[in-house]
């Protein structure tokens, strides 16, 4: 009964410590959608771990509310090739609808950015970082977003958005309906412009994403010989 005992004591502290150790491990994956901490960064053992690290970092920053909106160096304005359009349409009190139209932009990055995260970190799992050589000529953060295949998984998931709220898009074909009814304003907008919203709105996403990793990268202690 005494051995019975002692082995069971044993075999509970063997089971504790085995516990404690997966739980560290655990604690330096991301897989969990908790915001990391900077110290964390700094203590990652492996190059892929890093990579992982910083982009859940960025995401975190941007896919909650405001992240784009509130975030002046990635909010998304007004598309610039239509400023004449902005402008005739602010001309004659539309100018509330414009406002409208960033809001929306930007809500849907955060969407946007949130149904990716997942899907651009299984992308970068799969890619061995051990014989990844750098140059002065890469920047870590777009080897990162080719990496990731972030592109590709922000066009796809900007899509479904759209499909399932295209809100934003009514907002602005409606802007260019009342845009061209204006006489002095159909010039200042047509078709031939070869503009499209969706493709503007999904190159400023990735602007926005690229942007936030860089930040990131500059404010955490990996330096490119580290990552070689």
């Amino acid at each position: 009964m005494l051995r019975y005992s002692l082995t069971l004591i044993l075999s509970i502290c063997f089971l504790n410590q085995n516990y404690s150790q997966i739980n560290s491990l655990k604690n330096i994956v991301v897989k969990s959608k908790k915001k990391l901490t900077e110290e964390k960064i700094d203590n990652i053992s492996t190059s892929k771990e890093a990579y992982l690290n910083l982009l859940d970092l960025t995401f975190s920053d941007i896919m909650i509310k405001d992240g784009f909106l509130k975030n002046e160096s990635i909010k998304i304005k007004f598309p610039p090739n239509a400023k004449k359009m902005k402008d005739v349409l602010i001309k004659y009190d539309k100018g509330n609808l414009t406002n409208d139209l960033v809001f929306k932009m930007n809500r849907t990055a955060e969407r946007v950015c949130k149904m990716s995260k997942d899907e651009i970190v299984i992308e970068i799992t799969k890619y061995d970082f051990s014989s990844l050589k750098l140059t002065e000529k890469t920047k870590l953060s777009q080897l990162i977003l080719q990496k990731g295949n972030v592109n590709f998984i922000i066009k796809k998931n900007l899509k479904s958005e759209l499909r399932k709220n295209n809100s934003v898009g009514l907002l602005w074909n409606n802007l260019v309906r009342i845009n061209n009814k204006i006489p002095i304003s159909r010039l200042s907008w047509t078709k031939s412009n070869n503009f499209s919203f969706e493709k503007y709105l999904e190159e400023e996403i990735i602007r926005g994403i690229l942007f936030s990793l860089e930040q990131r990268i500059k404010k955490s202690s990996i330096k490119l010989n580290y990552l070689q």
